[in-house]
Order: structure tokens, then C-alpha cells, then sequence
């Protein structure tokens, strides 16, 4: 199963960086171009500077939003304003965070681990991904050689027996670290260097497989990085130090572990498939129309998300429609997904409503291609429904698709059978923070 190990990591220093909320963001594919800018003028060393360094026109092959990167790194590291550890760690988190009215916190270990081909078993995927942002990712891990920000996954832990490790190693300590990000959330960090400890942790994780939460785009440019190293160094060392990659675990019985819905803003939608929606649609869906006009629009939007979220689990769909006075709830029809898929689809995956939407809406209705499913200028992810709203009020998109979340359970089951669901199909909230550990990764061992 999976192979953790502790690893010396890279922090900011706290004598050179004296809020560390001032210099840590989210992961890079959910900040948007408002919040770039904003983490740059926050901080001279925000770690934006690395994981999202923008592009120029006269960008070229040796002066690019990458190799800014590599240099803003690799001068952060000389001056000071980022310090490696001498000794190799464990780093336990806890982060404090309100969710729908409720404080909540979550426990997490960030680690490296050891990367393994898909198929194998060790690590599970569950999502497919973009081609041009692994190609984007790789570019930077080239120009970088680091891991800024974590991989999100998840691990079994039916005895409790790691999360019990990881709190006798941080019981009664002061933590390392202890502030709070920009959004408010509270985080604190330990260091874990008792080899006793560390040895308890990793036998407890290899006992079972990872899930990959949140992350699947950097995985799989680890991989393609690890091969490429491979052929560039020719060496077959299994300890160097990019057959692994940084990774937050967290358990999957963490009680602050929260799942929320990914919604679809679809742009560049043919007129014609706009005003044949609904009769399209009508093959598979019985289908609900909300007026907007005759009532306070937010009322009709909220009596539309109750719809909504009443039909959990079921297969059940609101499309907001640029230009459209109506907001649509779509229920699939009962057995069209057996008899549409049965014997193409497996019924792990006919279940979920992300299927539903990318099969029965995004394909068979608005006539979407593989070519089209994998473009990110046609389809966005939001994981706020007033954004959702909003983008079709602006005009940004044409039309909007607002889903339920996708279940955990469902997660475990569709990795667990070695299945792959359709892009963006979770969103576990909140985000693990980029910049507050920060992996090298060197060409010899580690």
C-alpha cells in the first residue's frame, strides 16, 4: 500500500515574514484573476508569485511565467525570506473553519509519498483531468523542482488507529506555527521529529490505500516528472527524491472532512442548442419550470435550490439559462441511465448526478465532445451558487448547471472499483493551503 515518509521541508521564515496569513493561498486552479492580484499586493513573498505567476506577451522559452518562478523561489531561499529544516519531519495541521454556521476542524499529516502508476492500488484516483493544465504544471515543476502546494488525500482509518498517533504527537504541545489565513481560518502546524512516532505513522498508513481528494492534475505531473527525471539523469534510484511527492492525508472519518458541489458554467453554446434546451432535454428529464418575473427573483431562486437539494442523490439538476425567465429543475427520468449506459457505463458511475450531467446533458443534449468536455475555455467550475448566478446574470457564461454534491461514500466506491468519474466532480472544502510547507525536490537522494 502506500509508502509515507517524513522529509525536510521549507517554511517561511517567521523572523523575515511575520504574518504568514500575509503569504500563504488556496491551490492555484481556484483563484481567480481579482484574487492574483490581491495576493500580490498583500505580500512581496505571497507564494501567488510561484504557483501563479502570469504570463506576458513577450514571454520567451528562458524568460516566462515559470522561470519568474523558479527565480523568485530560488532568491526567497538564498536571502532567507524561506528556510529548509535540518531535520526530517512529520507535519501535523489542524485548521478551524466555519461551515454552514459551524465551527469545524480538521486534522491533517502533510508528508511525502511515494508515487505509484494508477493500477496498482496504492493510490486511487477518481477524477479524469485537463491535458493543458498538466502541461502548465509540468512547465513549472521543471522550472521549479518543488512541490508548493500539497495533494489532497484521504486515507481509511477504521480503527482510528492513525488519527490516535497523530494526536498523542501533538498533545499538549505548543504548535510551531499558529495564525490565521486571510479568510479567517485558523491554522496551527507541528513538527513531528520522535522516530518512535514517525515509524508508528507510516505502518499505520500502509495499511491501507490513498485517495486522491483534491489534486489529481499534480499527481499526475508528478509522474511525468518522476519519468522524465528517470530518463534525463539515467538513473533507476528508487530513493531519489522525485519518486515522491507531498501530500496533506487526512482520514476519512475526520469529522471536519466536508464536501461541496461543483457546478458547471458552460460558455460558447450555439444559439440554436440554447432555445431547444428544454425540448432536448425533455428525452431524459422530467423537467420543473420556476417563473422569475412574477416574484421576487431571489425567492424563486431559493425555492429553486430547495428543489434541488430535495432531490439529492437522485439524479436531479437546475439549469440556469442566459436570457431564460425560467429556471429549470431536471429529474432524470427513472431507468434512463440503466437503459441509455447499462453495459457502457458501470453502475458505480451511472449513480452520480456528475454522470448524469456530463452524459445526458453536456453530451446527448448540447452535443458536447470529448474535445469539448477537455477544453477549459468552454467549461468553468464554481463551488458557489450565488457565482453560478451571477456568471449568467454577467453574461460570462450561457448557461449554468447546479448540482448536489458529490457523496463521499460514492468517492470510496468509485476508487475502491478503480473507476474514474467525470472532471471536477468534487470539491472538498476548504482547500489545503499552497505555501505552508513547501517540498525540494533535489536530483539526489533524499
Amino acid at each position: 500500500m502506500a509508502s509515507v515518509r517524513t522529509f525536510r521541508g521549507i517554511l517561511y521564515n517567521s523572523e523575515k515574514v511575520k504574518r504568514l496569513g500575509d503569504v500563504v493561498t488556496p491551490p492555484y486552479d481556484v483563484i481567480s484573476e481579482e484574487e492574483r492580484r490581491h495576493y500580490v499586493e498583500r505580500h512581496p513573498n505571497n507564494v501567488v508569485r510561484l504557483i501563479l505567476s502570469p504570463g506576458r506577451p513577450d514571454d520567451t522559452d528562458r524568460d516566462n511565467r515559470y522561470t519568474r518562478a523558479a527565480t523568485y523561489f530560488f532568491s526567497w531561499l538564498e536571502s532567507g525570506v524561506l528556510r529548509r529544516d535540518l531535520r526530517p519531519a512529520f507535519y501535523i495541521t489542524e485548521m478551524d473553519f466555519k461551515n454552514e454556521g459551524r465551527i469545524r476542524t480538521r486534522l491533517g499529516l502533510i508528508a511525502l509519498v511515494r508515487l505509484e502508476n494508477f493500477g496498482k492500488g496504492g493510490i486511487l484516483p477518481h477524477e479524469k483531468t485537463f491535458s493543458a493544465t498538466k502541461a502548465d504544471r509540468f512547465r513549472l515543476m521543471q522550472a521549479c523542482h518543488a512541490n508548493f502546494s500539497p495533494i489532497f488525500s484521504l486515507f481509511p482509518d477504521p480503527d482510528e488507529r492513525v488519527a490516535r498517533a497523530l494526536r498523542s504527537g501533538i498533545e499538549g504541545q505548543a504548535p510551531d506555527l499558529d495564525f490565521k489565513e486571510a479568510v479567517g481560518y485558523r491554522h496551527r502546524l507541528w513538527r513531528v521529529t520522535d522516530p518512535e512516532l514517525q515509524g508508528q505513522i507510516s505502518r499505520g498508513l500502509a495499511q491501507h490505500p490513498l485517495f486522491i481528494a483534491d489534486g489529481h492534475h499534480r499527481y499526475e505531473t508528478a509522474l511525468n516528472f518522476r519519468d522524465d527525471m528517470a530518463r534525463r539523469l539515467g538513473t533507476r534510484d528508487p530513493e531519489a527524491s522525485y519518486h515522491y511527492v507531498m501530500m496533506y492525508l487526512c482520514s476519512l472519518k475526520d469529522p471536519g472532512l466536508v464536501m461541496r458541489s461543483v457546478h458547471r458554467l458552460l460558455r460558447r453554446l450555439p444559439r440554436e442548442a440554447m432555445e431547444h434546451f428544454v425540448d432536448r432535454a425533455g428525452r431524459f428529464f422530467d423537467i420543473e419550470s420556476l417563473e422569475t418575473e412574477s416574484e421576487d427573483p431571489s425567492m424563486a431562486r431559493r425555492a429553486f435550490l430547495k428543489k434541488i437539494h430535495a432531490g439529492v442523490g437522485q439524479g436531479v439538476i437546475g439549469a440556469v439559462i442566459r436570457g431564460h425567465r425560467i429556471l429549470y429543475v431536471l429529474h432524470v427520468k427513472p431507468g434512463v441511465m440503466d437503459g441509455v449506459f447499462n453495459g457502457r457505463i458501470p453502475a458505480a458511475l451511472r449513480q452520480l448526478d456528475v454522470t448524469v450531467a456530463t452524459r445526458l446533458i453536456l453530451q446527448r443534449t448540447l452535443g458536447f465532445d470529448e474535445a469539448a468536455l477537455d477544453d477549459e475555455t468552454r467549461i468553468s467550475y464554481t463551488s458557489r451558487t450565488p457565482k453560478a448566478f451571477e456568471a449568467v446574470d454577467a453574461g460570462r457564461c450561457d448557461m449554468a448547471l447546479i448540482l448536489n454534491p458529490t457523496r463521499l461514500s460514492h468517492v470510496e466506491e468509485v476508487s475502491r472499483a478503480g473507476l474514474i468519474m467525470p472532471r471536477k466532480s468534487t470539491y472538498f472544502f476548504p482547500k489545503v493551503l499552497s505555501g505552508l510547507v513547501i517540498n525540494k525536490i533535489d536530483s539526489d537522494t533524499l
